[in-house]
């Protein structure tokens, strides 16, 4: 009964907060919402910036370019993998190319949601309520009208979750493999199945990234797999500071590092190797708790693997979605419901901030750090008691 009360006590004050959190957003939508959506419809291939570059990458691939020397606006840092998946957008026109991927990741959104809310038999109300903020959440529409990976991400994940609570190791471990070949940063999300000796799916994990890898080296060139690890070890790191950049590396290069963004809080530049190793504890961590809550372990290491890599951009958080559902899952509508919030704060949050060079403008603008961790501690304290195990007649959670 004494926990029931604290928790209930929590939810009220953690919806309470949300409540608040949700007002600022609407108040920023307000002044922005045109823009958003005309940032998504526009006809300038410069607004889709990561699009245009996996499109000009995808040309170049079929006319036997160099993929990774295209003349885009942005680097592609996509591995070889990526450029071969994307190839036939190649053979479109760039806007055409890019609406016909837009409305392919849309669907794939709502249809990965739909799938969480479903294999969680979620109550009608959260399920359209989660599924509708998660849509018209920051990190989303943003991506959308960059036209970047993140959603594609997330459909793989929950695919690999949901063969996972089959018991379906094979095929859990083969789309872990693939996800960390797209985006190697999320490598730490193979000690989800390695901590709790799911052996079959740790091994095939390894062996389909390691062929997958391969396929993309040899079928787009061995060059091009150079030149990407080239620009990977090249890359500047005037780019990490940026107010985007959520990870706790980029968080501290902005504090405690000059750079162009940011009024810095002092120079101790010792405080970067600081945050790789909090971000190595908390994979740590999480990686631990795995074997107490299996269910949410998975997001949990995702949000982990955000917050240890270089650059994670406040879209990654389009990676979490289906987490948050889970949450909602477990009665944890509190926690569920500000961190639903804090993904609707629109990227005009900094231009509250502009002409303000003052280290609480610089403290204000690491906000997406502090959305990252709330979203990783949420995860980390809910994978303490694991989901009822899927029935043997349903294949749903009993």
């Amino acid at each position: 009964m004494q926990k029931s009360r604290r928790s209930d006590v929590r939810d009220a004050l953690l919806i309470t907060v949300a409540f608040w959190v949700l007002v600022l957003a609407l108040w920023l939508d307000v002044r922005s919402i045109a823009g958003i959506l005309e940032r998504i419809s526009t006809t300038s291939m410069n607004i889709h910036g990561d699009f245009d570059t996996f499109w000009r990458s995808s040309a170049a691939f079929w006319e036997g370019r160099d993929v990774y020397d295209t003349g885009a606006r942005l680097q592609n840092l996509n591995p070889p993998l990526w450029v071969l998946l994307i190839s036939p957008f190649g053979l479109l026109e760039p806007l055409s190319a890019y609406r016909v991927f837009v409305l392919m990741t849309l669907v794939m959104t709502v249809g990965y949601l739909a799938w969480m809310a479903d294999e969680l038999r979620l109550r009608p109300v959260w399920a359209v309520v989660g599924t509708a903020m998660l849509l018209f959440s920051s990190p989303l529409l943003a991506t959308l009208a960059l036209g970047q990976i993140y959603p594609i991400l997330a459909l793989l994940l929950v695919a690999a979750w949901m063969a996972d609570r089959r018991d379906k190791l094979s095929f859990c471990g083969g789309i872990l493999g693939v996800v960390v070949a797209l985006k190697p940063s999320l490598a730490p999300i193979l000690l989800w199945p390695l901590v709790r000796r799911r052996w079959r799916a740790f091994g095939v994990a390894l062996i389909c990234g390691a062929v997958a890898t391969l396929v993309g080296a040899v079928v787009v060139g061995p060059g091009a797999t150079l030149d990407w690890l080239r620009l990977l070890s090249d890359r500047s790191p005037s780019l990490i500071p940026y107010w985007d950049n959520a990870s706790l590396p980029g968080a501290a290069t902005r504090l405690f590092t000059e750079s162009p963004f940011a009024q810095h809080v002092a120079t101790w530049t010792w405080t970067i190797p600081v945050a790789y190793a909090l971000g190595i504890g908390a994979i740590v961590l999480t990686a631990a708790r795995v074997r107490q809550g299996a269910e949410v372990g998975l997001w949990a290491l995702v949000a982990a693997s955000l917050l240890a890599s270089p650059i994670a951009w406040h879209n990654y958080l389009v990676l979490l979605g289906p987490g948050i559902l889970l949450l909602l899952a477990r009665g944890r509508a509190g926690p569920a419901f500000l961190l639903l919030a804090l993904q609707s704060i629109p990227a005009q949050w900094p231009l509250l901030w502009n002409g303000s060079d003052t280290v609480a403008a610089t403290l204000a603008l690491t906000l997406y750090l502090y959305i990252l961790i709330a979203h990783w501690l949420a995860l980390l304290s809910a994978a303490k008691e694991p989901l009822p195990e899927p029935s043997p007649e349903t294949g749903k959670p009993g």
